[in-house]
């Protein structure tokens, strides 16, 4: 017996629940299909014994700033009231020897500026000019794709020639290429302003300077934000709204068909529930695939397979992360941690192109080297990660997949635990007391996010956001090959919470679209 629907959506990440929440809005019947036990892919929250992991990025931008998607999609699911986003106190602290004492990045441009000034005063006649270029990007990209009104555009049109020459001069520069215009050979600044470059990539030379601008830009004008209570609570949010809607929603059921039609138009999908489940047809003229397209061509019939992956074959995936996360006895705050975010270099970093030998260093046993990390104490915030439990606190660092390959069982555990170990010195040389307050660990790698997301490489961010090259083509790209099957996550657009939920949206905005222009 074959199931009915308008719509259906293969995974529960934040752009598939996001599109899956808007068409069921629309009046559409939605079934959402989910491979793993708990729903939301990357943006979960979970226990592990008796310690708060947050499993996602620990901030966002914010929601309420005009270029960010996410605030529509929660204005139009009235979700604003059930979610709380709470600013952190700044960017983050770098600590390294290249930054000399410990810097700390505030958010704000004219705070940045004046911390900018105070630390690097022989770069002063630089610091403005670089700072007004990246606003200038930012408010031009606000005015092509923040949805204001005609009235507004036109009130503001005598400041575009400024702004978008800010676009139009780099549109194909790289972050490097701008970095070097403005501060030379000066590497302790650019780091002290990309210090978190591996939340986008490890190669500055390959990273499209309009993309981090808008990425980047949001955080320094806005500040980062956390979802009160976890990512979690963002997915169970916009599940709920697909629920309320009258949309279902299945845990454990794993797509292994898209079915096409005569015509090969997007037809249904065969999914399998539990492990051993009887195979079900779902036929629905709309798919959401909340999935990398080398995944979902792996579903198509053998002759639609090429033309699906005819735009994604030859574009470079994202980097993917080690993550480990503590259980503390005390507060970090008793150790020495004094901030959020703190960015922890070793002294092998001496400039942003020393990124990328960082994933190699996981290849192997732990050595002389460490790699850099990312560290995020939850409780310096009101995270309410903690409850009754223990102090939560992360690490992350650049990964590969290709660290973990080739490891039975046996040498895979070992590695871990190995390089789990240390970090925990690490940290524990950082902020003494540190391993004796640690109560609960765990770590997961590479190759943990391949298995879990079903991404290929572990990507966490969809496709590598690299300058274009070719023929200039929308930001977001949900359209297919297959009529009726869009792409909804980071692989249609940009990675993290706002990349995804704002191709879940364009997917839904394009579906109905189309269903209205063929009713």
């Amino acid at each position: 017996m074959a199931e009915r629907y308008d719509a259906v959506v293969i995974g529960s990440g934040l752009g598939g629940l996001t599109a899956g929440a808007l068409y069921a809005h629309a009046g559409k019947r939605v079934l959402l299909l989910e491979r793993n036990a708990n729903f939301g892919g990357a943006a979960t929250t979970y226990r592990h014994g008796t310690m708060t992991v947050e499993g996602s990025l620990h901030e966002t931008a914010d929601p309420r700033a005009i270029t960010d998607p996410k605030g529509a999609v929660l204005e139009a699911l009235d979700l604003y009231d059930d979610l709380e986003f709470v600013r952190a106190p700044n960017i983050y602290e770098v600590r390294g020897s290249i930054v000399g004492e410990p810097f700390v990045l505030p958010h704000g441009f004219a705070a940045i500026e004046t911390a900018l000034r105070a630390r690097f005063p022989h770069q002063e006649k630089n610091i403005t000019p670089f700072l007004r270029h990246m606003r200038r990007a930012l408010k031009a990209l606000d005015y092509v794709g923040g949805g204001h009104s005609t009235l507004w555009q036109i009130a503001h049109a005598a400041e575009l020639p400024l702004e978008l020459w800010a676009v139009v001069r780099d549109f194909r520069s790289s972050l490097s290429e701008v970095f070097e215009r403005f501060f030379g050979d000066d590497e302790a600044i650019k780091i002290a302003l990309a210090a978190n470059l591996h939340y986008y990539t490890d190669d500055p030379d390959a990273l499209w300077w309009l993309g981090y601008a808008l990425g980047q830009g949001g955080y320094l004008e806005g500040g980062g934000h956390f979802v009160r209570g976890g990512s979690q609570q963002l997915s169970n949010g916009l599940l709920k709204a697909l629920r309320d809607a009258g949309g279902e929603a299945k845990s454990r059921c794993e797509v292994f068909d898209v079915e096409l039609n005569s015509e090969g138009r997007a037809s249904g999908v065969r999914y399998r529930a539990g492990n051993n489940g009887a195979e079900t047809v779902a036929e629905a003229p709309v798919i959401f695939a909340n999935a990398a397209p080398h995944r979902i061509a792996e579903m198509l019939p053998g002759e639609a397979r090429d033309a699906f992956m005819a735009p994604y074959r030859d574009r470079p995936l994202s980097i993917t992360l080690l993550y480990a996360a503590f259980g503390l006895k005390r507060p970090p705050a008793e150790l020495g941690v004094t901030h959020y975010s703190t960015q922890l270099l070793p002294d092998w970093v001496q400039k942003l192109s020393d990124y990328k030998k960082n994933a190699d260093l996981l290849a192997e046993a732990p050595g002389d080297r460490m790699p850099l990390l990312a560290v995020v104490d939850y409780s310096q915030i009101d995270s309410d990660l903690r409850g009754d439990g223990l102090y939560p606190l992360s690490a992350d660092t650049i990964d590969q997949v290709s660290n973990w390959e080739g490891l039975d069982a046996e040498a895979y555990s070992a590695r871990k635990d190995a390089w789990l170990g240390a970090i925990i010195r690490c940290l524990d040389q950082e902020w003494p007391g540190f391993a004796d307050s640690v109560a609960e660990s765990t770590i997961m790698t590479a190759r943990s996010m391949r298995d879990y997301l079903n991404t290929p490489e572990g990507a966490l961010y969809g496709f590598a956001m690299h300058p274009p090259r070719g023929p200039i083509k929308a930001p977001v790209q949900v359209a297919t090959s297959v009529e009726g099957l869009w792409l909804a996550s980071s692989y249609a657009g940009s990675g993290g919470y706002s990349g995804a939920m704002g191709s879940g949206a364009a997917a839904a905005r394009a579906a109905l679209k189309a269903a209205e222009a063929s009713a």
